[in-house]
């Protein structure tokens, strides 16, 4: 994957044309798969510049997190839609600083199932009329391409040009069957629903990052997605499954209920597949915790 390098007098020309303001001060720069760059505008405001490969899927989620800002959830309000910058493509938003790493009672998943509820309710109206594909390579069980798991943007190496552990590609292959098996509504998720993407006050979200990662699937698949982020364990997984229905006020049947764990499975299954392409040891799931995942998702 091609990186973008975004130096300063580059950024602050592009400001100039497209803000109206050039930059008085750099915050932070970080970014995994583009150059993130907070910066504090002459004029006074403080945005967010995302800098990454052009796709169009990046129309669809800054207009979900449009919908979402409008609507009170706790989203950076967008500022400029998909812009070119020079080769690539940039998004701005509003910095929004401040709030703690966790909320106020820890791991307890409750707060995060709360959020992801009122999220998934919030946007479901957008999942008939929004385009969302490809989705982000750790969400895409449903990938056309060879092999069990789709490849990653910033992994130059095939994913299935190399062999992995023989549990792990049948337990692959056996929770993208069980996804694909299921039929519901479509709803619009979070594809990265992690701790890091979130800041609190108390119990209550302040604010939650990375709309690039919006997603359309079935509720059962946004819920086991967030479930294996936020809920490593298998038993803190189910924590988090029994909080989301308790949230939505409503039980999940048992093939939706087998779905997301299937789901969990695959994710975590691909971040092992993706250590095992980049010559790591596999840290992501082990042969008896896929075991045990099978099992709850019905396979």
């Amino acid at each position: 994957m091609d990186f973008p390098r975004v130096d300063g007098r580059t950024l602050d020309e592009w400001c100039s044309r497209h803000l109206g303001s050039r930059i008085a001060a750099e915050r932070f720069r970080s970014g995994r798969l583009g150059a993130v760059t907070g910066v504090l505008l002459a004029d006074g405001r403080e945005v967010v510049v995302k800098v990454r490969e052009p796709a169009a899927r990046l129309e669809g989620c800054f207009a979900v997190q449009s919908l979402l800002h409008t609507a009170g959830f706790p989203a950076p309000e967008p500022v400029l839609p998909p812009t070119p910058f020079g080769r690539w493509t940039a998004t701005v938003e509003s910095l929004v600083g401040g709030g703690g790493e966790l909320p106020s009672s820890g791991r307890d998943p409750r707060p995060y199932a709360s959020a992801l509820e009122a999220m998934v309710r919030i946007a479901a109206p957008m999942a008939l009329r929004v385009d969302l594909e490809p989705k982000p390579s750790w969400n895409r069980w449903d990938h056309d391409g060879p092999g069990v798991w789709s490849t990653a943007e910033d992994v130059d190496r095939p994913f299935h040009s190399v062999t992995g552990p023989d549990w792990l590609e049948r337990a692959g292959k056996g929770a993208h069957e069980r996804i694909a098996g299921w039929q519901a509504p479509k709803v619009v998720g979070h594809g990265d629903w992690h701790r890091n993407n979130f800041r609190w006050r108390g119990e209550e979200l302040h604010v939650a990052y990375d709309w690039d990662s919006a997603i359309v699937d079935t509720e059962a698949v946004v819920v086991g997605i967030a479930a294996a982020y936020v809920a490593p364990s298998v038993e803190e997984s189910a924590a988090f499954l029994s909080a989301y229905q308790d949230v939505a006020g409503r039980r999940f049947g048992r093939d939706e209920l087998e779905v997301s764990w299937a789901t969990g499975l695959w994710l975590r299954g691909w971040k092992s597949k993706r250590q095992v392409v980049t010559g790591e040891p596999i840290r992501s799931l082990s042969e008896d915790e896929a075991v045990r995942l099978s099992a709850l998702a019905g396979l």
